[in-house]
């Protein structure tokens, strides 16, 4: 905290970088409510946590878990019952994941497919 010319407290508001991977103030809580099939839009549009890496790192997962979700419903037997299961588990995985304050790249699909550029 410094004095500015009207001798008047400053306070630094420098955050983070938006390239840092580390979570700050609400990141966890949006990285988690990601998880939550439509809860991954607060992430997408929330200032300024839209911008922090480790937030969109979650929102894309959360985003490819829900089309995995949405395929597994619309094919038949292998969909409801492989597809699901592996669905599921990949989602706890990730979510874990965020709990911990980890940046979490689905296995199979989440290096490959980046529909939020972090």
């Amino acid at each position: 905290m410094e004095n500015n010319d009207y001798n008047q407290p400053t306070y630094d508001t420098n955050y983070e970088s938006a390239e840092s991977t580390t979570p700050v103030g609400n990141d966890k809580l949006y990285a988690i409510l990601a998880y939550i099939c439509p809860l991954w839009l607060i992430g997408l549009f929330a200032e300024p946590e839209k911008n922090h890496a480790f937030v969109k790192n979650h929102v894309n997962n959360g985003i490819l878990l829900s089309i995995g979700a949405i395929i597994s419903s619309i094919i038949p037997f292998l969909g409801w019952f492989v597809l699901s299961i592996v669905v599921f588990v990949f989602g706890i995985m990730a979510l874990v994941k965020a709990i911990q304050g980890e940046m979490f790249d689905l296995p199979i699909v989440g290096d490959k497919i980046k529909i939020v550029k972090y």
